[in-house]
């Protein structure tokens, strides 16, 4: 009796393993499928091939006249059969849920504040009750946080041309507070010291909706343009905020070329739709979508997708590759995330592999170097190249998924899942070995009036005409749309291996 409930364990054992190596090849192919990673020919073979073998160790299995040890041995290639079909469904259902994630579906956040100033005797938003609040705009997502305050107080609203107006009427006594977006109190702080003599004492953010931009290019195949906006700030990704980082991709998969284009953030531009001269950084705050429009309109090209991250979001990656290789360009110290000028980070000139806040270190610092934000956005070119140097090395496979988790509340894109994975798919059949230019615009230093700031004169860079005019070229010849004539200008080349 004994020995026919033993023998009833070990055909229930085999029964379970064989019925787990089936769900898991069948889940397992299920995302493969899905994904179209692997080329059409090389996954039907994979499934007829996986599919008689897997029948056959099934039946094996289950045969009860097989001798014990014999299934037991079977049992062995099984289990290694089914922990990689299960690791195969684990990479793919966490790269599902990163693209989730991380796909631009068009919410955004308007993040707002009441302010006064730092010495008066306002605490709370209570204590603004009758009140003076000046305002300056009057669009749908600025009457949506005048209604947000009024459903806290009563309060006399002062309209005025701009926020600089705005906020000024706040000195000068005219009204008591201002109601502003937090990034347009944050361009003011930028350009003129008295704007840190403001608190906020009532914040709130108001949720919106937008049309996404949308391409149907084949990446595979078709030339296409990624605009990189880089922002400084904390909170949420898809609040509006200025684009310290404005890197344009272009990437010819045929000819395995990309070519990098820097425009400095303080580039003195005609913003798309407001048909006013700013900075390329405040365009940001009008959210990505006018970034790109007026980026369109700089360079006379088409930008298909864009991708917006977090300044955090190079320590979290460049951890989770181990570091990465970069020739830094010259002697520098910068400080740390933690912002505090006590805690810096110093890098020697050479070649070395950089950690996380190293890499962030060379992406921020510009204060130091003589080149200012010029230099900045070269050294944040080294910084992408190196990543993606690292990011398409067969050793990340093992790190794939934590590095994804890592980023996911750090980045938004308009890249869909199929378009990421056809890249893929071609690096994985072609080996690729891509070439890479970067090249960066100039300018001159100047003083203007830009539409963010109102009446007051900013900081700008004043564009070099012949620089953008050589971009032109460069995003022109690689792109293959035949504009322009070619030029001889040379910048640096290199290869990704």
């Amino acid at each position: 009796m004994k020995k026919k409930q033993k023998n009833q364990k070990i055909n229930k054992f085999f029964t379970i393993i064989s019925i787990l190596l089936v769900i898991s090849a069948i889940v397992a192919t299920g995302f493969l499928i899905y994904f179209e990673i692997i080329p059409i020919l090389y996954l039907s073979l994979f499934i007829i091939i996986g599919g008689i073998l897997i029948f056959i160790l099934f039946k094996l299995l289950n045969t009860k006249k097989l001798k014990k040890w014999i299934r037991f041995v079977i049992t062995i290639p099984c289990i290694i059969l089914i922990v990689g079909f299960t690791l195969v469904c684990f990479y793919s259902y966490g790269t599902i849920d990163f693209f989730n994630n991380i796909f631009d579906t068009g919410i955004r956040h308007d993040n707002f504040s009441v302010y006064v100033l730092k010495d008066s005797k306002y605490e709370n938003i209570n204590d603004l009750s009758g009140k003076i609040i000046s305002v300056s705009d009057t669009d749908e997502i600025t009457k949506k946080a005048i209604d947000k305050v009024s459903n806290k107080i009563e309060f006399n609203q002062a309209l005025f041309d701009n926020i600089s107006e705005a906020s000024e009427s706040v000195f000068d006594g005219e009204s008591d507070a201002v109601l502003a977006l937090d990034s347009n109190i944050d361009v003011l702080k930028e350009e003129d010291d008295r704007y840190n003599n403001l608190k906020a004492i009532y914040s709130f953010s108001i949720t919106s909706k937008v049309k996404t931009l949308a391409s149907k290019v084949d990446v595979s195949k078709d030339n296409f343009v990624l605009y990189i906006s880089g922002i400084d700030t904390n909170g949420k990704v898809s609040a509006k905020a200025r684009s310290d980082v404005n890197i344009i991709v272009a990437v010819n998969p045929k000819e395995k070329k990309i070519l990098m284009v820097n425009t400095p953030r303080d580039y003195y531009v005609m913003l798309h739709s407001k048909k006013a001269m700013d900075k390329l950084t405040h365009a940001g705050v009008y959210g990505i979508e006018e970034s790109v429009g007026t980026l369109e309109d700089l360079y006379d090209i088409k930008i298909d997708y864009y991708a917006r991250v977090n300044f955090t979001t190079f320590i979290k990656i460049v951890e989770k590759l181990d570091g990465i290789k970069v020739d830094v360009p010259v002697n520098f110290c910068e400080q740390t995330s933690s912002r505090t000028s006590s805690a810096q980070i110093c890098l020697k000139k050479g070649l070395q592999t950089l950690n996380g806040e190293q890499a962030l270190a060379l992406a921020r610092t510009r204060h130091t170097l003589s080149g200012g934000d010029r230099a900045r956005g070269s050294n944040q070119m080294l910084v992408l190249e190196a990543i993606f140097n690292k990011a398409i090395s067969p050793s990340i496979i093992v790190k794939y998924n934590s590095l994804l988790n890592s980023v996911s509340d750090s980045v938004i894109t308009n890249v869909d899942q199929k378009a990421i994975t056809k890249l893929i798919k071609k690096q994985i059949k072609d080996n690729t070995s891509w070439e890479i230019e970067s090249y960066s615009v100039d300018g001159s230093d100047s003083s203007n009036v830009t539409y963010s700031t109102g009446r007051s004169k900013a900081y700008v860079m004043i564009p070099k005409e012949e620089t953008v005019d050589e971009a032109k070229i460069k995003l022109d010849k690689i792109l293959g749309t035949k504009k322009y004539t070619t030029s001889n200008t040379t910048t640096t080349t290199k290869k990704a291996n």
